[in-house]
């Protein structure tokens, strides 16, 4: 029996069928403390040799590994290892398949023949008509093959083979005279290349994408890889666009510790392709140098404080509409396309308890205007505070101290001082409400005290004194019904009205200047009212998703809301939007509403209702619904899991302001394709703003996929189509070079 017990702890092969995965850490000891077992048909001695044989559907285990095969032999006296014959070795790590091992117990080193390796941590697999095993996790293959596919029975959809090839596990590996192909087919011929084999992050090469347009020609991003080290990495990119420009695009990443990180992104741009100084489709100048950055940083400092950074730039005002962003989710470029201004900020917290302290700069870059009008706010320092004044009393203090600068008109110094109390209403179980009275100080200190367009001057110095008054009420009342049907066990319907009192009083603010809200705090005698209607249900069983069970908690959930809220203002007459109606005291009725009757449906609206003129002053419906069957393969990348989907959305402004329909339809037509399709309509005009189609290919076997989409823009107009490849563990990153300017 100890014979038979030496024979089988040598044959788990300590790490040496570990046949991947423990290249990144150290083998496991040949004699680890776990039950052995062992069974053959045959089993012998030869003494002459010295040689332990097992012979016949032989299998060991130790633990989770298996071993199985025809016959192993060990020779004693060389530590020598053979096994024959349908050689197949499983861990919770991986498996190897081959015809024949021989091994060097002591040194981890042998020969496998017509031997298959695939990882399951490492999302690769090896296999060769020869493979010699050397020190470590090294191994050189005779007619080797290379890949990330995990197809069963089907050849993958793409390999790297060839004549020789070399592979280190948690390193690299070398081809000579090799080719790259589809489903076993050569497509293209490689005399040499060099492919990274490992989980950890890699220097090199990253896939390119391509695209056509009738602006730009022909585009094309190379892109490069650069792990510079385990807490820093860059990506850089060659973009050029063959009618228009080219340049380069990078992003630095870094992350000191846990709470120290950040990133730097940057693009430069030469406009010669298309002459310098030419006129855009916006009449305005393209500069012919053109460049874009964008960073966020954040870090601690002493104590509770805390330091960040966000960094906005562009070149130019037409930068964000004019560069290709290679953006392949619709939405994203629309709003980088579309945004009026940059924010650059750099700020600096304090936290105490019941206290903080903000001071940030910001700047702003005009993306529509003249960035000599832009405010800058530098510095703006912020103080918030509560303390108790007694057993009922809640003070607050909200305070603020703003350096406003900009190269034309009035800017200056604003400091803004606002005490208040807070003292709840004795109603018990009724209900909840509160009483909130605030004196407001506000001071001004002008540097330049002229308008810019009426040459009116203003007071350097000057204030203002403000009182306010706020009063709430509320209370929430329920019942519960029970229900047996559609899964649900109960449902509760709440009612919570509300009503709220505001009063500010008269004082006049038209000689002072006007930075920002604050500058404008008009008089106010006006109650609010309004109703919460809320429906939750409990649903009885267990609750699962994809990633397994959920959480109890989550079987309540709230299936619809409907809120209608209306202010009325004693003092003041509103003027409706509609020209010719008569102006009121009371606001639009607001109404907002959500049915989620199950986790694929929801349902989202909000109207402004104008009952004086009977007419809808606004409105936004939104109407989502994801398919809910349950995947039926779960893959590790989340770039596979796409699923079916399908989501409209209606807004409307009055007088035919604007009525737009924003459509959004993802199809998963099959395990290996979708469809993507988002758009903008307008109404009014009868005419689409954006066209976006898109085709995405996927990998049965979660190695590859294959994106291309078509754009039909305007503003400015455009048609463009693009390309991208990603094959897993090849090229393929977390992070690539990301949009130029992205926000």
């Amino acid at each position: 029996m100890g014979e038979r017990r030496l024979l089988a702890a040598a044959l788990a092969l300590n790490a040496i069928l570990s046949a991947d995965a423990r290249a990144q850490g150290q083998p496991r000891p040949l004699f680890e403390q776990q039950e052995i077992a062992i069974s053959a048909d045959e089993m012998r001695y030869e003494q002459r040799t010295n040689t332990m044989v097992a012979h016949g559907d032989v299998v060991i285990t130790r633990g989770e590994t298996v071993l199985r095969a025809d016959e192993v032999r060990l020779n004693r006296s060389t530590n020598e290892a053979d096994a024959n014959g349908n050689v197949r070795l499983t861990d919770p790590e991986g498996t190897i398949v081959a015809d024949a091992l021989r091994l060097n117990l002591d040194e981890e080193t042998g020969l496998l023949q017509h031997a298959h390796i695939q990882s399951r941590r490492m999302q690769y697999s090896l296999s060769g008509a020869r493979m010699e095993k050397g020190l470590g996790q090294t191994y050189h293959i005779e007619d080797g093959q290379f890949t990330t596919c995990h197809c069963t029975e089907e050849p993958p959809s793409w390999s790297i083979a060839g004549r020789d090839l070399d592979v280190t596990v948690g390193g690299y590996g070398k081809l000579t005279g090799g080719t790259f192909k589809v489903l076993d087919v050569p497509v293209l011929y490689l005399p040499r290349a060099i492919f990274p084999v490992q989980q950890e992050r890699q220097s090199g090469l990253l896939i390119p994408r391509f695209g056509v347009s009738n602006r730009r020609g022909f585009q094309m991003l190379l892109p490069a890889y650069w792990a510079i080290s385990k807490s820093q990495d860059a990506t850089l990119g060659l973009d050029v666009e063959t009618s228009a420009r080219a340049g380069v695009v990078g992003e630095y990443r870094y992350a000191v510790n846990r709470e120290t990180s950040g990133l730097i992104d940057a693009s430069y741009f030469n406009e010669s392709f298309r002459g310098a100084g030419r006129t855009s489709e916006f009449q305005a100048t393209t500069p012919e140098n053109r460049w874009s950055v964008t960073a966020a940083h954040v870090q601690p400092l002493l104590g509770a404080s805390h330091l960040y950074a966000d960094v906005f730039l562009v070149g130019d005002d037409l930068f964000l509409r004019d560069i290709n962003t290679y953006a392949f989710e619709h939405s994203h470029e629309v709003a980088l396309r579309t945004l009026p201004f940059t924010q650059t900020h750099l700020a600096a917290v304090q936290l105490w308890d019941r206290l903080a302290l903000k001071s940030e700069g910001t700047y702003y870059q005009d993306l529509t205007g003249f960035d000599s009008f832009a405010l800058q706010r530098a510095p703006d320092i912020d103080l918030w505070g509560q303390a108790l004044l007694g057993p009922t009393v809640l003070g607050e203090l909200s305070a603020s101290a703003v350096d406003f600068q900009r190269a034309r008109s009035v800017d200056g110094f604003r400091v803004d001082l606002e005490p208040a109390a807070v003292v709840p209403l004795p109603l018990g179980r009724l209900g909840f409400g509160s009483v909130r009275a605030a004196v407001r100080e506000t001071a001004y200190h002008l540097t330049d005290n002229v308008l810019s367009d009426t040459g009116q001057e203003l007071r350097t110095n000057q204030s203002r004194e403000l009182f306010q008054l706020q009063a709430d009420l509320g209370t929430s009342v329920s019942r519960i019904y029970p229900v047996h049907s559609f899964g649900l066990d109960k449902i509760k319907h709440l009612l919570e009205p509300a009503v709220e009192y505001l009063y500010v009083p008269a004082v006049s603010q038209n000689d002072l200047p006007f930075f920002d809200g604050i500058d404008r705090i008009n008089q106010r005698n006006l109650i609010s009212y309004g109703i919460v209607n809320r429906i939750l249900g409990r649903f009885t069983g267990p609750s699962t998703s994809d990633a397994g069970p959920v959480n109890p908690q989550s079987q309540i959930r709230e299936l619809g809301r409907l809120s209608i809220r209306q202010s009325f203002d004693i003092n003041r007459e509103i003027n409706p939007l509609q020209r010719g109606r008569a102006a009121d005291h009371f606001s639009d009725i607001q109404i907002d509403g959500r049915a989620n009757p199950s986790r694929a449906l929801s349902l989202l609206f909000h109207m402004d209702y104008d009952a004086g003129t009977t007419n809808v002053s606004a409105a936004n419906v939104g109407l989502f619904l994801e398919d809910p069957r349950p995947r039926q393969r779960t893959a590790k990348l989340e770039t596979f899991n796409v699923r079916s989907s399908i989501g409209v959305v209606y807004r409307y402004q009055t007088q035919n302001q604007l009525q737009e329909v924003d459509p959004r339809i993802l199809l998963r037509m099959t395990d290996w394709a979708a469809f993507f399709y988002s758009s903008r309509y307008d109404v009014v005009a009868n005419r689409f703003l954006d066209n976006y189609f898109a085709l995405r290919l996927l990998s049965t076997c979660d190695c590859w996929s294959f994106d291309i989409g078509v754009t039909n823009k305007t503003n400015p107009q455009e048609v463009e189509v693009r390309a991208q490849l990603t094959l897993v563990g090849i090229g393929s990153t977390s992070s690539s070079p990301r949009s130029p300017a992205t926000p």
